[in-house]
């Protein structure tokens, strides 16, 4: 009988050893729910000339809105990041609404609570929920409120909306009706876009979308809070062109509505991107369950 070289059996030795062991299955994709609550008003705050009194130097209103397309912008943003940062993933999308009490209890609180109420309605809505078992996550966008000024913008911001800095610094006029007339000076401290063109410069005065939000990453199975990413993002627009005395009337209603679509959608995708990168336009439609409706 010819024997086989002890180098070579070693080697056919170790190849059946290894043909014999299990073979790991491969990793179930990831099934990730993406829910979007944006809220059903949009904020107007535009800054006032100071009174020296205790009174703050903005006005403040709000709008109610139909919010399922903020949502979808969001929810477009939000997918268009995870198929990237997570091939092979699985996205259920989900639609929600706060009940009304909720939004009560809501409008009567103050700061950080706000958020949290909205945050606990929703796990309550999700702990009903019997498809969570087929999910592995759920990732929530929420509206955050923010006590702060930050990057120019006024404080007590929240959810989504429009901040109108019409002041310059230095010598302001005033018409008969209260609205600006001219200005004397300009600082030029704040980075704008010209809504037209796109070129950047720094102004004073200038039209804001904003969108400050919560990134809330829920275990689908415990509905426990695995992270809580805030964000504040806004565009600053001024256009130097414009005929419009007021930088507050430099874009219209519609066009401002579009752009706070566009915001949504690219705030979602780089709060899971990052902010280097930018990602808006169509996507794949986005039909969500009606089981998953509140």
């Amino acid at each position: 009988m010819k024997m086989l070289p002890i180098a070579t059996g070693l080697t056919l030795f170790l190849c059946l050893a290894a043909l014999a062991q299990p073979v790991a299955p491969s990793p179930k994709p990831a099934v990730i729910a993406l829910v979007a609550a944006v809220g059903d008003k949009l904020s107007f705050v535009r800054q006032r000339q100071g009174t020296g009194s205790h009174i703050e130097p903005y006005t403040r209103n709000s709008m109610p809105i139909n919010s399922q397309a903020l949502n979808f912008a969001v929810l477009r943003g939000l997918d268009k990041a995870l198929e990237l940062d997570e091939p092979g993933s699985q996205r259920v999308f989900l639609r929600w609404t706060a009940p009304a009490e909720v939004s009560a209890a809501i409008d009567k609180s103050h700061g950080a609570r706000r958020d949290d109420l909205l945050l606990e309605a929703l796990r309550e809505h999700l702990r009903g929920l019997p498809m969570r078992a087929d999910w592995d996550r759920i990732e929530a966008v929420l509206p955050r409120y923010s006590h702060l000024e930050r990057q120019g913008m006024a404080g007590k911001l929240g959810g989504m909306g429009v901040y109108v800095q019409p002041l310059q610094s230095g010598s302001v006029e005033f018409d008969e009706n209260g609205e600006i007339s001219a200005s004397s000076t300009n600082d030029g401290q704040h980075k704008t876009v010209n809504p037209k063109t796109g070129e950047t410069a720094r102004e004073s005065t200038f039209v804001a979308p904003y969108f400050y939000f919560d990134r809330v990453t829920l275990d689908a199975k415990t509905l426990a809070v695995l992270s809580r990413k805030p964000q504040y993002d806004n565009i600053k627009y001024n256009d130097p062109y414009s005929g419009a005395i007021d930088v507050g009337r430099q874009l219209p209603v519609k066009d401002m509505f579009e752009r706070l679509l566009t915001l949504a959608e690219r705030s979602a995708y780089q709060s899971v991107r990052g902010k280097s990168e930018v990602e808006v336009g169509p996507a794949r439609a986005i039909t969500p369950p009606a089981s998953a409706a509140h």
